[in-house]
């Protein structure tokens, strides 16, 4: 018998409090309406000090950057949001939404609802053009941008699983077989688009990205259909000829092992970012907050304490 969604997301809060307890931190767990932001949206925080925003991927939730939360908790008020659509947010119909003002309306609601004026933003895959679409809006909001791994946008290139994905009948028998919510389908599809070290990977949070995908399955399908054609990113969402008009701090750590682009091409993508800087996360996929949970806390914790030493 299925669960129902009240089930599932009771099943996915035991969940998380149990990848909470693993990393021994504690964090306040709260939901939120946004203005322009249909239903309501869960934030998780950390600490307390200058704020740090984690924006996730795509099919990602913010649990996936609780390892990192932690060890910042000390220094910073860290803020994970579950964007739209994803962990224990509401469902989000991304049908006919442009993305990229979404986007921007949904970080600014949430840094206005927090009482925020500027924040740090560290932006994984989709989170990363997230961030980069903010930070282009508002500049004087950003005090720092930090693209963790490949972010979507700079072009049109994709991996080809990604696009069949969205393909008519090839993405319906995905989504049927290997798209289909089980751990095993979530440590598949992990181990080989996401992070480089599976076994690295917690229980906690393999069950916790198959109750999501339970959860948000029809979400995380209108998100892709709309950024996401059987050629690659939407040609209306690729920014990559505005990265030269980021005019805020911005920093790039990039895994090692990153499936969707090489450290070669993330370094060629920096440079179109004035004055960045960037940094190989080693021993990283595409994931990096769960590959190298400490270091990627270190180097977090060195580009945002330059900030403050910066004023």
């Amino acid at each position: 018998m299925a669960e129902t969604a009240a089930q599932l997301a009771d099943s996915y809060q035991r969940m998380q409090a149990q990848l909470l307890d693993r990393y021994g931190v504690a964090a306040r767990s709260g939901f939120w309406n946004l203005k322009k932001v249909p239903g309501r949206i869960h934030v998780l925080e950390f600490g307390t000090g200058d704020p740090v925003v984690f924006l996730h991927g795509g099919a990602g939730i913010g649990a996936e950057h609780i390892a990192v939360a932690a060890r910042l908790a000390e220094r910073f008020h860290v803020i994970v949001p579950d964007r739209p659509g994803h962990g224990l947010s509401d469902e989000f119909d991304y049908r006919r939404v442009d993305l990229r003002q979404a986007n921007i309306e949904f970080v600014e609601a949430l840094l206005d609802e927090l009482g925020i004026q500027r924040a740090a933003l560290v932006g994984n895959s989709f989170g990363g053009f997230m961030a980069l679409c903010f930070a282009l809006a508002h500049p004087d909001r950003v005090s720092k941008l930090i693209i963790l791994s490949f972010f979507p946008g700079h072009d049109r290139k994709l991996p080809m699983m990604m696009r069949l994905m969205v393909t008519p009948l090839l993405g319906r028998l995905m989504g049927s077989t290997l798209g289909r919510p089980s751990v095993k389908n979530t440590r598949r599809f992990f181990s080989k688009l996401i992070v480089a070290h599976i076994d690295r990977m917690p229980e906690e949070l393999i069950e916790l990205e198959t109750i999501h995908s339970r959860m948000h399955a029809r979400s995380i399908a209108r998100l892709f259909r709309e950024g996401v054609n059987p050629r690659g990113f939407r040609p209306r969402y690729v920014i990559g000829d505005e990265l030269q008009n980021v005019s805020v701090p911005t920093s790039f750590l990039w895994g090692e092992h990153d499936a969707f682009k090489t450290v070669v091409d993330g370094r060629a993508v920096s440079r179109r970012v004035p004055g960045s800087r960037f940094d190989v996360i080693l021993g990283a996929g595409h994931m990096p907050s769960t590959d190298q949970p400490e270091t990627v806390a270190d180097a977090l914790k060195r580009e945002l304490l330059a900030v403050q030493n910066a004023r």
